[in-house]
This record gives C-alpha cells, sequence and structure tokens, in this order.
C-alpha cells in the first residue's frame, strides 16, 4: 500500500492546531462560551411574568400577584402602576405579558380576563378585545372586533387565554392562546386573520408555546413543548426551528442587538437569527429566571419575584 505523502500529515496537524486555538474556518462549529455576569437588585414583584422595555427605555413588569403593569424609568426606578384587579377597562385578572412596541402604546394580555387590553402611553384605556377559543378562523365569529369604552356588546366571546404578546412594526398583534396552544394574529384592524402553528401546520404546529418575540423580519415563538424555538415570518408562514432540545424549560423569549434572548431557569442563551447559539449567560439571582429585556448596554433581568439590572461587555 502507498504510503501517504507528508504534507497530508502537516494539513491535518494545522487544521487541528486551528481548531484547538479557535482559529477554524467558519464552517466548522465553535462551542459558545458562558459568561457569568454580576448583577444589582433593583426592586420586588409578587409574581412578575414578564419583562419589556419600549424605544426610550422604559420597562414594563406584569406582575399578576397585585394583578398590576408597572412602569420603570431606564434607569430602574418605579414610575407609574397601572391597573389593578377586577373585569373592567383597565384593570386586570392575571396579566401575563405585556407589549410596548413602538413605545406610543401598550399592550397587555389579560390572561384571567380572556382579553388583550390596549393603552397610551400615559397609560390611558384605548380599546380591548376578545380572545376566541376557537381553532377555526370561520368558526371564530369573524372578524373579532375591537370593543371600545361606550360599546356595550361585543362579537366574539372571551374564551381564551392570552399569555404572551408582542407587535410587529406594521401594527400585527400576535398572541399565544394557551388554551388552543396556538398563536392568533390580529391585523392593524384588530381583525383575526390568521392562526399560526395549529392542527395542521406540518413542521410549525406548535405544541405548548409559552412566549413571543419579534424583529424586523421574523416571529419568534418559544415552544416548552418541543424544547425548541420555532419561526415564522411576519405573515404567519413557518420558517425553521432552532435550539431543538437546548429549549427545555423555557421561560421568557427576547429580541436585541441583533439577537434572539432564550430565557431558561438558570441561564440565558443567546442565538443568532440564524440560530446558532452565540454565547451563554449566568446572571445569579434568588429565584429561577423568568424574562429578560436589552437595552444598550445594559441587560434587565427578570425573575418572579424581582428585577435584576447588569451590564453587556462590547
Amino acid at each position: 500500500m502507498r504510503a501517504r505523502p507528508k504534507r497530508g500529515w502537516i494539513g491535518v496537524m494545522l487544521l487541528l492546531g486551528a481548531v484547538v486555538s479557535g482559529q477554524a474556518r467558519p464552517g466548522l462549529a465553535q462551542p459558545a462560551d458562558t459568561l457569568h455576569l454580576a448583577a444589582r437588585h433593583v426592586t420586588r414583584f409578587d409574581d412578575a411574568r414578564a419583562l419589556a422595555a419600549d424605544p426610550a427605555g422604559r420597562l414594563y413588569v406584569a406582575d399578576a400577584g397585585r394583578d398590576v403593569v408597572v412602569r420603570l424609568t431606564p434607569a430602574g426606578q418605579v414610575d407609574a402602576t397601572l391597573g389593578g384587579p377586577g373585569a373592567s377597562e383597565g384593570q386586570f385578572d392575571e396579566p401575563t405579558d405585556i407589549d410596548p412596541t413602538n413605545g406610543l402604546v401598550l399592550v397587555v394580555a389579560d390572561a384571567g380576563n380572556g382579553r388583550l387590553q390596549r393603552f397610551s402611553h400615559e397609560g390611558r384605556f384605548l380599546e380591548a378585545w376578545p380572545v376566541p377559543a376557537a381553532t377555526d378562523l370561520e368558526t371564530a365569529m369573524p372578524p373579532a372586533r375591537a370593543y371600545r369604552p361606550a360599546d356595550t356588546a361585543v362579537d366574539a366571546p372571551a374564551a381564551g387565554r392570552p399569555v404572551a404578546v408582542v407587535s410587529s412594526a406594521l401594527d400585527d398583534t400576535f398572541v399565544i392562546d394557551e388554551i388552543q396552544g396556538h398563536v392568533l394574529m390580529w391585523d392593524a384592524s384588530r381583525r383575526l386573520v390568521q392562526v399560526i402553528g395549529g392542527f395542521g401546520a406540518g413542521p410549525g404546529a406548535l405544541h405548548r408555546p409559552v412566549a413571543l418575540a419579534a424583529d424586523a423580519q421574523a416571529l419568534y415563538v418559544a415552544d416548552a413543548g418541543r424544547h425548541a424555538i420555532v419561526v415564522y415570518d411576519l405573515r404567519g408562514q413557518y420558517l425553521t426551528t432552532f435550539a431543538a432540545g437546548q429549549a427545555r424549560d423555557v421561560r421568557g423569549l427576547s429580541t436585541g442587538r441583533g439577537r434572539v434572548w432564550v430565557v431558561l431557569p438558570g441561564v440565558i442563551r443567546v442565538y443568532d437569527p440564524q440560530g446558532m447559539l452565540r454565547r451563554s449567560i449566568v446572571v445569579p439571582t434568588d429565584a429561577p429566571l423568568r424574562d429578560v429585556a436589552v437595552v444598550g448596554e445594559r441587560l434587565w433581568v427578570l425573575t418572579d419575584t424581582g428585577l435584576y439590572e447588569t451590564f453587556l461587555p462590547e
């Protein structure tokens, strides 16, 4: 048998050296590093469910323990409290998520009341609309129109349970209905136009969605049943799935700095939009992690009982 030329062994050694030194060509998989960050405890909550930031850096926390939404300044100081227990306009029964969209309006997933409520940035009630239980658009009593303070009738009953909400730049609203286990999409006129990830969705079918996030190109759904992040375009068409098996016990999801931030009880995993793991972040807190918000170099970390501030490296 002919001997292998020496230059082949040299090539192999050079390649091994590149992998060990972290200089391998981009096509080779690289392990993501783990970053440990110290954090400052900012404030406490009774039963916090979600955290979000508006473009001005103001923070919003849905505290289901008090049935309120708390607004904080960009420095983390409590600025205002919205709501309180009840079923009237501007009141909540277990608020589970908030979306401050472009900073002009705030949408709240009012889970216990089976509806979404929309407020101005000053906290003035604007409108509300119910989350129907039907999975078929034709049987969901369309259009499930918004109802305003002067209205006395509602076109669709509030039979669903909204647990996550996010809006697109076109003012479309995406909501997870925990009862049916799918995502509902309303257009800017509050017409129910799409069921995402429902029965018959093929590879885009959702098993147990728990959190939403969006950027300018895509809608990201954290699926605790599939232990993965399922990605759709902003029309609700399935694109891809990533972090399969790496998102076990996923609790929160966010976007920022061109990344997708996946929140697990003990670690934050940071992916690029193509689904490649870029970094894991560990933040010491007094309870399991619930959600995050990225504002510039600040990373705000939420647990069920507290809010923490830390800073990201360059």
